[in-house]
């Protein structure tokens, strides 16, 4: 059977898939876009946004990339994820 994975380990998960989301939503990109330019379904993104799935570090490197930050801004808990500073995607909608 097993083992429950402890509560620091789900808390941590849920904290980067909101990053992830902010990040992509400020950014004006789909889950579909955001997976495209990585490479991955789109329902990847969903399950690291919804802490389903952990993502590997490989793969928040490249989420990092497409979205224009900085990685530790993704997975360092302790920095204030501020986009203010960054220019927004500037594509019509």
């Amino acid at each position: 059977m097993p083992e429950q994975e402890p509560d620091w380990c789900v808390l941590r998960r849920r904290a980067i898939g909101e990053r992830i989301r902010t990040a992509r939503r400020f950014r004006k990109l789909t889950q579909e876009q955001l997976a495209h330019l990585i490479g991955v379904d789109r329902r990847t993104i969903h399950r690291y946004e919804t802490a389903l799935r952990d993502a590997p570090l490989s793969v928040l490197v490249l989420i990092a990339d497409a979205l224009e930050m900085q990685l530790a801004l993704l997975v360092d808990m302790s920095l204030e994820l501020d986009m203010r500073g960054s220019q927004r995607d500037q594509r019509p909608t």
